[in-house]
């Protein structure tokens, strides 16, 4: 795991694009196969990059080049998810050129950090944006697969339609479910990540033993767990892709993420709120530093 480089995703990524390319005209037999078995290895060894260059200590974070790396990451997961959500779309033409564009660019560019200020703002921004977006595809997933429950319900007692209660086809909620499902594991996903980046902006006081601590890293860790889990298990047994078994899938989800929503009611350690310093405010200018010196100086007289 130590030994990933940009060279290892970005090769994957490449391979992937030249099968999708390839498709266009000839397609073997093991051919989708081998293109998502690429894509996922490489959005796998993307994702262990990103984490495991936040987290050695020679590693830098809040870089342009990090920047660049993320933009793909996020880009590649949209891709992979729609390998499985859109298996007929030729999506990837477009997406993975842009990807290997991204780490390509990102391989060049300048690994000096930026300061540490800005880059805490850009991956606390990131990381609350990613996981709200990710409560909205689970919380869109569980209305998904509660009207796909009452619709099945209706259909079987062959109860007649009402003008003033109609809900959409079953189809469509299975595919709304399905699809839900896949980009809320995208979003969690990148929202940890996002996070554990953010963490090493903290300096000394994000310990793993104060990470894991605050409610709030635990519960999103559990929810991308199951996330992950639910993903997989529709994948593999191909009878949960459809019917009631998608819906009560994202129905458990919704449930983790209220565990999640709840923990924020008591969240701390990292998440807690903390007063502003004169290091903090002398991030934004030196005019406003120095006057909160002499403040701060006046006030301790």
């Amino acid at each position: 795991m130590q030994n990933i480089t940009i060279f290892c995703f970005g090769a994957s990524y490449f391979v992937a694009l030249v099968l999708e390319v390839v498709g266009l005209w000839a397609r073997f037999g093991w051919h989708r196969v081998v293109m998502i078995a690429m894509a996922v290895a490489g959005l796998f060894a993307h994702s262990a990059y990103l984490v495991l260059h936040a987290a050695g200590d020679a590693a830098t974070v809040g870089t342009p080049a990090e920047w660049y790396l993320v933009v793909a990451w996020v880009l590649a997961a949209l891709y992979v998810g729609g390998l499985f959500a859109m298996p007929r779309s030729s999506v990837g033409l477009f997406s993975l050129p842009l990807v290997v564009a991204l780490v390509v660019v990102a391989a060049y560019s300048s690994e000096s950090p930026f300061a540490p200020r800005r880059g805490s703002v850009f991956w606390g921004a990131l990381h609350g944006w990613l996981l709200a977006l990710g409560a909205v595809a689970v919380s869109v997933g569980f209305l998904a697969g509660a009207m796909y429950l009452v619709q099945s319900w209706r259909l079987k007692r062959k109860l007649p339609p009402s003008r003033g209660f109609r809900l959409p086809s079953l189809e469509t909620l299975e595919h709304v479910n399905g699809t839900a499902l896949g980009f809320s594991v995208i979003f969690v996903a990148g929202g940890v990540i996002a996070g554990v980046i953010l963490s090493r902006f903290r300096g000394s006081d994000a310990t793993p033993a104060s990470l894991w601590a605050d409610p709030l890293v635990w519960t999103s860790s559990l929810l991308l767990l199951w996330l992950v889990v639910a993903e997989v298990f529709r994948w593999v047994y191909p009878a949960a892709r459809h019917g009631r078994k998608v819906a009560y899938l994202t129905l458990a989800s919704f449930g983790f993420l209220m565990l999640m929503l709840i923990a924020m009611r008591w969240a701390g350690g990292v998440h807690e709120s903390k007063p502003a310093t004169v290091a903090d405010r002398s991030a934004i200018s030196p005019q406003t530093a120095e006057r909160s010196a002499t403040l701060d100086l006046g006030g301790t007289a």
